[in-house]
């Protein structure tokens, strides 16, 4: 599917790498369970047949939209509970 140059440095013959190995070489931090969810819809929908990478970039964006979304919310509470503790915390000092 996508040709890769090695990395030895020989660059003799391109490797060819599937749109299912470069998807199950993303590397995901530890605990990035939403990540995960969606690297292996992504990998399940390559294998019932759809591996045009523009479909599987498609089918990942809303996802990756939803989680930022998620992400974005929790940041914005977390703030707002640090400024009312710190708030609390001075009061007190």
């Amino acid at each position: 599917m996508f040709e890769e140059s090695r990395r030895d440095g020989h660059d003799a013959e391109p490797e060819v790498v599937s749109t299912a190995e470069i998807v199950a070489g993303w590397e995901l931090p530890a605990g990035a369970f939403l990540a995960d969810t969606i690297r292996r819809g992504v990998l399940a929908t390559i294998d019932a047949g759809y591996d045009d990478p523009a479909a599987i970039a498609d089918l990942a964006i809303g996802p990756l939209v939803i989680a930022l979304g998620r992400l974005e919310v929790d940041l914005a509470d977390a703030r707002t509970r640090i400024a009312e503790l710190e708030r609390r915390l001075g009061r007190r000092g």
